[in-house]
């Protein structure tokens, strides 16, 4: 089987969508800082709460107490992680631009430039804001897509983070892109997972490189 039809194959057996909401740059990135490390439903009460208790806006994040912050983002988990970076974004933002308005005014480079300098804001994340806000035809690499990537002999072990989307991309037809990224991502999840994986029920486990290697006698 080919790598671009076990690509194929996984778009069709994993279908997944998901929408990071936000009125605004500045919200859109939030939320996706947020997003890290945890699943839908506590990304959404964290911004929910984030919402309600402090408005998620640059100065009401710059003018509310840090434990206030960290309060809100519990539902999501990494709190201590998390704060700290969306407080930093929102210094930087006040500080360079003045005005949230002005993330969107910047190109593509200017703004993966600008993102790039707060810590713990990466490709990754910057990718998903770039596919979600100005729906950019890309497909972010997270741990699971990596994964998924490197078992399937689609990247190497070595590859780092814009070889892989490159060669994913490659694969994937303009305007798949993003499904691609979350079809990944919850074939990542449910079959193909950090440790034992199911390859005893996955749809492309006669094409993979890897399966010999997690497949037992039993299986």
């Amino acid at each position: 089987m080919e790598k671009r039809e076990l690509l194929r194959k996984i778009m069709e057996e994993m279908k997944m969508e998901r929408e990071i909401e936000g009125t605004g740059a500045f919200e859109t990135l939030v939320t996706t800082i947020i997003s890290q490390n945890t699943n839908d439903k506590n990304t959404e009460k964290a911004v929910s709460r984030l919402k309600s208790e402090i408005g998620l806006n640059v100065k009401s994040i710059l003018s509310v107490d840090r434990e206030k912050l960290i309060e809100c983002l519990k539902p999501a988990g990494l709190y201590n992680v998390k704060g700290p970076r969306i407080i930093e974004l929102a210094k930087k933002i006040d500080r360079e631009l003045g005005d949230e308005s002005k993330l969107d005014s910047m190109d593509d480079e200017e703004l993966r430039d600008f993102l790039s300098k707060v810590k713990g804001i990466g490709p990754k994340t910057i990718d998903i804001f770039l596919a979600f806000r100005r729906k950019r035809d890309i497909i972010p690499v997270d741990t699971h897509v990596s994964r998924v990537s490197k078992r399937l002999g689609i990247a190497d072990n070595g590859d780092g983070y814009f070889e892989i989307r490159k060669k994913l991309e490659e694969l994937v037809s303009e305007g798949d892109r993003l499904k691609a990224h979350f079809s990944l991502i919850a074939f990542g999840r449910k079959i193909c997972t950090a440790k034992r994986p199911k390859c005893s029920i996955c749809p492309v486990r006669e094409g993979c490189p890897s399966s010999k290697q997690f497949l037992s006698p039993v299986q």
